[in-house]
């Protein structure tokens, strides 16, 4: 029985890693396309490549028009950074072509484990993420981080200091402030999940308002580069807007809904007790017993 569960648990994990580099290798595939195809596809068609110009220094141009000051120059201060920024772009941008597919095998993966009444389930929580997820990143690329440079350059005219910027620490900012506002966004979602499993009540989500605003508040003011609150209010205030909604939603949904808590303690409860009874039944039975014995006895 035991060499049996070792042989199933070990083909689940030779399943996993086949999956995991499949996506590995489709991955790598993407990126090695994603870094020689040209920004304009129609040279492709017309075998055409003189000027030509990689679709990930075209993105890399975006983002600097978009995002970068006025009047401020990226200087690259390794012969590698500039290296360094291509590799780093053109790696998410064929993690956001793959994103399909790795979603793909990890759901045929989980696909044997799931009951009919669950996959359901399992699409709502991924596309909830996905929307959060998507929502945090927008929110970040017009909001957040364009705030920031511009609350950051305030300071280069104040101390007049010339505005040259490390290009890798710019695509840095821009990265993690991307993916981190993405993931920092979805965090409401591990909530609901986390009140579903009765691990919380949604009378203490009302209860730590504060505390939990106050809480968002020093984090986010360690994690924005931003000295001043902007960027910090910028982050929290959504995040508490979404809380807030994760509380109605919540409190619409487990309307009705027993406690499980509360119910298993009070079956413990009345299992204690039912046992405690019988046991003093044993016990007079043994007495009466006892009794019956000893008026038998001449």
């Amino acid at each position: 029985m035991s060499e049996d569960l070792e042989l199933t648990v070990w083909d689940h994990f030779e399943d996993l890693s086949s999956k995991l580099r499949r996506i590995v290798v489709v991955l790598l595939v993407t990126m090695m396309i994603v870094m020689s195809v040209p920004a304009d596809l129609t040279k492709i068609i017309q075998l055409d490549f003189e000027d030509y110009t990689p679709l990930v220094s075209a993105v890399i141009e975006i983002l600097q028009d978009t995002l970068l000051p006025e009047d401020v120059v990226l200087i690259a201060f390794n012969w590698l950074d500039s290296f360094y920024i291509f590799v780093v772009i053109s790696f998410t941008i064929s993690l956001l072509i793959c994103l399909p597919y790795v979603a793909a095998q990890i759901y045929s993966f989980l696909a044997p484990a799931i009951y009919e009444t669950e996959k359901r389930g399992l699409f709502i929580f991924v596309s909830v993420f996905l929307l959060l997820f998507i929502s945090g990143v927008l929110y970040a690329y017009y909001i957040i981080v364009p705030t920031t440079f511009a609350v950051l350059y305030r300071f280069v005219n104040q101390t007049r200091v010339m505005p040259f910027y490390s290009v890798k620490d710019f695509f840095d900012l821009i990265t993690f402030g991307l993916i981190g506002t993405g993931l920092f966004y979805t965090f409401p979602l591990v909530i609901y999940l986390v009140v579903k499993v009765d691990l919380l009540q949604v009378d203490s989500l009302r209860e730590i308002r504060k505390e939990l605003f106050v809480g968002l508040a020093v984090l986010t003011a360690f994690l924005t580069p931003d000295p001043t609150p902007v960027s910090m209010l910028l982050m929290t205030i959504p995040f508490y807007v979404f809380y807030e909604l994760t509380i109605i939603v919540l409190t619409y949904t487990m309307r009705g809904k027993p406690d499980r808590v509360i119910v298993q303690g009070l079956q413990a409860s009345l299992d204690f007790i039912e046992k405690a009874e019988f046991s003093e039944t044993k016990s007079d039975e043994a007495d009466v017993s006892v009794d019956k014995s000893s008026e038998v006895e001449p």
